[in-house]
């Protein structure tokens, strides 16, 4: 489409020059200009003409498509954050597939309802938006068909965690840019959540797999919408189905090319890149890259980015080398890139305390690396050095930075644009060299590559102010035999020293080419790993209504009645990483006698039988004998006698872990969740998830015996439930400073004060970074008490 000529200011803070909409380059600076666009939700975008300015900012071009006029300024936020808001900031770290919050914008001063916009939707580097999935479907190669909807079936728990997943079963929402697939806003479950199964049973009466994979995905499917295959195992199987095409393919071309400079304002370059800077490397299948930033302003920054590349060439070349004959699984990828991470972090973090150094004195650098192995690529990243996937349709960030403004994002405590305007939105939470490897938490991410692409590692001297944002469609050639890429990192480097120049400046361009597909062989593909019983030989029976196009064919969100299960259950399992024990050569496997297995069950049964009787009958018993027992008040406990003559109560039992009063705690990740009471201490309000943090603000005297009142509550996701507040215990009054895990079933909130019994914190916690956190619980002015009655 052509893009309406309008007004486009120059985001560079210097400049802010007016363009038209059509120029790529600022007219007064020569700086790229951002084009950025915007999809817009609400009411109002139904009576809104395009051609139309909204706050002399927002260009409606129709389609809830918006053009931002002035993409160097801050925009407007909402004042609030809903239930559907919070589930697009606790999806963050699923761009480019889910779409982030920008801003909102009225249509008038007396408009009611503010349209939400939204960043990173699917929309063209022309400004339209990007085709359906349903649409392209047909016209997709068998491995990009795989890749789809190993996608999709990846993004199920986590939409399902947010309660969105009825936005996986609208077409309308499912949009695809080459590789990518992207969802077009959220949908909210409103209190009908889609099951996984009808999910299958929508994809099996739409979409037919390409015909060299039927044989093998639609058996799949078919398992899913019987509700015999879960998430993880559909990942798992799709995943083995992927290797087995790749392995069939043409193998990947790949072409490496690194380059780093100190920049203009800078005397010392504390950035470090593997391929070292100016070498260049080509090859097929297999490719390694690496960006590392010394920390600007600490005491070798320098040596800590190249100690951290020499350690990770050293565990990482090697096992690429091995690769080339032995394709690893995904399983040991992803170990063996946490492991070379954190033996990075722990070299520079011996040398640091070897040499006392402490706080801004210690040596530390952040991390960005790319590893392809065949159709498979990798990307892992601590701190703030980026990566971005170029491809015909976009540019792609890859990476999310360790600051304090994205951890705020994370937890669902404010707007990402707005919260950079923090003095210390940029702090990072988190390099090598800051500490313990068991405290560091590199992010991996796994991408399969079915067409030509260019990956671009980076430090933040290079991505600062969306220089990558604003340049990619000039400066990257995407198409594999296009340009040279030791000539383009050497022009992007010169660009940012151009136009940012406050830093070092670091690029590495690795250039795929993946386009060239081979159909596969299906006498070659073998079926996912299965356990049969009995073994899989019919499939589903589709009405002629499953046809799209047929008038009476689903359309809406109800369960799909033409769908009749034919095929006997079938368990699906996942591969084990380890192979089945082999009886060793010249000895028999062991041949055990039919009745001990029968015994057995008769053993079973009778304990069954016993715990039925212990759990049901006597609980009945009791309760017949506690309604005819005279009412008679439980004896208060004798007092103990003291060495000294005074009387002293029993002491209730200590927790694991000594609390303070006023200190700041965090819940471990892998707790279970804690279940918290109101101020009667009887009733249980709700479950604080794992990765929350709370302020202890009081300690009590253990309380007297009191009957629970029966409130209905979901259970914990794991562990055991409390079953009311047992008598004799110490409770804390505590404050939740932050939440974890998001559930939209929740009754709990940020900054609400309840109880907790002292023995369930246990171990399940641990004394929190000391980070800046919301509430007022980084600062605190509690006197603490050794013990504090209840009120």
């Amino acid at each position: 489409m052509t893009v309406p000529i309008g007004s486009i200011e120059c985001s560079n803070s210097h400049c802010g020059h007016g363009n038209p909409a059509s120029a790529k380059v600022c007219a007064a600076c020569g700086a790229p200009l951002l084009h950025l666009y915007l999809y817009g939700i609400g009411s109002d975008l139904r009576s809104l003409a395009p051609g139309t300015w909204l706050a002399n900012r927002y260009y409606y071009l129709g389609d809830r498509r918006f053009l931002d006029g002035k993409p160097g300024q801050v925009p407007e936020v909402p004042g609030e954050v809903t239930r559907l808001l919070l589930s697009y900031l606790r999806l963050v770290e699923h761009r480019p597939q889910v779409p982030q919050i920008y801003g909102v914008v009225k249509q008038s001063n007396f408009s009611r309802e503010a349209i939400l916009l939204l960043e990173g939707a699917p929309i063209g580097p022309d400004g339209s938006l990007l085709p359906k999935l349903v649409d392209q479907w047909a016209k997709a190669t068998p491995l990009r068909q795989l890749n789809w909807l190993w996608q999709v079936a990846r993004l199920w728990e986590p939409l399902q965690d947010a309660g969105v997943t009825a936005t996986l079963l609208e077409p309308e929402r499912l949009r695809v840019g080459s590789g990518w697939v992207r969802l077009l806003a959220l949908k909210d479950n409103a209190g009908r959540s889609p099951s996984w199964a009808e999910w299958g049973r929508w994809w099996v009466q739409r979409l037919r797999p390409h015909p060299a994979l039927e044989s093998l995905v639609s058996p799949l499917l078919q398992q899913v919408a019987l509700g015999n295959c879960d998430p993880p195992t559909l990942v798992a199987n799709l995943e083995q189905l992927i290797t087995q095409v790749a392995a069939q393919d043409a193998p990947v071309e790949l072409a490496v090319a690194s380059l780093s400079d100190p920049g203009p304002s800078r005397s010392r370059n504390e950035d470090a890149c593997y391929p070292f800077s100016q070498d260049q490397t080509r090859g097929q299948r297999l490719g390694l890259a690496i960006v590392c930033d010394g920390l600007g302003g600490h005491e070798g920054g320098d040596v800590a980015s190249r100690w951290a590349i020499e350690q990770l060439t050293t565990e990482l070349v090697p096992f690429v080398e091995a690769a080339a004959q032995a394709p690893p699984s995904p399983e040991l990828v992803n170990a063996t890139l946490l492991r070379a991470i954190g033996l990075a972090n722990a070299v520079i973090t011996q040398r640091n305390v070897q040499e006392g150094r402490a706080e801004r004195q210690r040596m530390g650098t952040t991390v960005v690396l790319a590893l392809v192995i065949d159709r498979w690529l990798y990307i892992a990243h601590v701190g703030d050095s980026r990566a971005y996937q170029i491809t015909p349709t976009g540019c792609y960030a890859l990476t999310l930075d360790d600051d304090l403004a994205t951890r705020e994002t994370r937890l669902g405590l404010g707007f990402y644009r707005d919260l950079l305007q923090i003095s210390a939105a940029g702090a990072l939470v988190q390099a090598l060299g800051m500490g313990n490897s068991e405290q560091l938490y590199p992010s991996v991410r796994r991408m399969v590559l079915d067409e030509d692409c260019a990956i671009i590692l980076c430090s933040d001297g290079v991505s600062d102010f969306d220089l990558i944002e604003r340049s990619w469609r000039d400066q990257f050639p995407v198409r594999w035999g296009q340009g040279d890429p030791g000539q383009t990192v050497a022009q992007m480097i010169a660009l940012a020293n151009q136009h940012n120049g406050h830093d070092n400046a670091t690029i590495s361009l690795v250039q795929i080419g993946a386009t060239r597909q081979l159909v596969p062989d299906p006498a070659r593909l073998r079926r996912p790993v299965m356990v049969p019983s009995p073994p899989l030989d019919r499939e589903l029976e589709v009405s002629p209504a499953a046809n799209p196009n047929h008038p009476n064919s689903f359309q809406g969100d109800d369960l799909l009645p033409s769908v009749v299960a034919k095929v006997p259950q079938t368990e699906l399992v996942t591969p084990s990483a380890e192979p089945s024990p082999i009886p060793p050569e010249g000895r028999s496997p062991l041949v055990r006698s039919p009745w001990i297995g029968r015994w057995f069950s008769l053993l079973a049964l009778v304990i069954f039988g016993g715990g039925l009787l212990a759990l049901v009958i006597m609980p009945l018993v009791r309760q017949l004998v506690d309604a005819n027992a005279p009412n008679t008040p439980a004896p208060s406990p004798t007092p103990i006698a003291s060495p000294s003559g005074i009387s002293t109560t029993p002491s209730p039992v200590p927790s694991p872990m000594a609390l303070n009063v006023g200190e700041v705690l965090q819940i471990k990740p892998q707790a279970a969740a804690l279940g918290l009471y109101g101020p009667d201490r009887t009733t249980l309000v709700g479950w604080l998830p794992p990765n929350s943090t709370i302020q202890i603000l009081r300690i009590s005297l253990p309380i007297a015996p009191a009957t629970p009142t029966a409130t209905p509550i979901a259970s914990p996701p794991t562990g055991d439930r409390p079953s009311g507040p047992p008598p004799g215990l110490t409770w804390v009054e505590l404050k939740i400073c932050t939440l974890g895990r998001s559930n939209p079933n929740s009754s709990l909130a940020s900054g609400a004060t309840l109880w907790a019994r002292q023995a369930d914190l246990g171990d399940r916690v641990v004394a929190a970074a000391p980070l800046p956190l919301p509430n007022g619980c980084q600062a605190s002015t509690i006197t603490p008490d050794a013990v504090n009655n209840p009120p």
